[in-house]
């Protein structure tokens, strides 16, 4: 897979609409509606710059998204409101049902990054990874 040079809110959601289709073939989940929770992971050894600080003190501080459930759509919206900056890796795991809604958990990198530098561009919906 080549790296990706663009990125926006359409291209963002449509990724990750095909990271849930990988994963609902795998798990063979059946639901109508979906919702997130996003858990921002600090990383170690890597450095923040100013984007990155303000998301990470504002759009996904605890008072914002702690133990939120997310409609798709908010999520577009927060993660890539920045665009075509998004954060560089985002892990997407299939949590539990909850009647016909399927919990989904968005573990993602505080980092904000160009198309060009986003991970999982071998997956075909950079940045996500689906965690089979």
């Amino acid at each position: 897979m080549e790296k990706i040079t663009q990125m926006n809110k359409e291209i963002f959601k449509k990724n990750l609409l095909k990271t849930l289709k990988e994963l609902k073939q795998f798990k063979q989940l059946n639901y109508v509606n979906s919702k997130f929770l996003i858990m921002p992971i600090e990383e170690p050894g890597k450095v923040l710059d100013g984007r990155d600080q303000r998301m990470r003190l504002w759009a996904l501080s605890e008072k914002n998204i702690g133990n939120r459930f997310l409609e798709i759509d908010e999520v577009v919206n927060l993660l890539g409101s920045q665009s075509p900056f998004v954060p560089i890796w985002i892990d997407v795991s299939f949590v539990e049902m909850k009647e016909d809604v399927a919990i989904f958990k968005l573990e993602c990198s505080l980092r904000f990054r160009k198309p060009t530098l986003l991970r999982n561009a071998e997956t075909g919906h950079a940045p996500f990874k689906a965690i089979l």
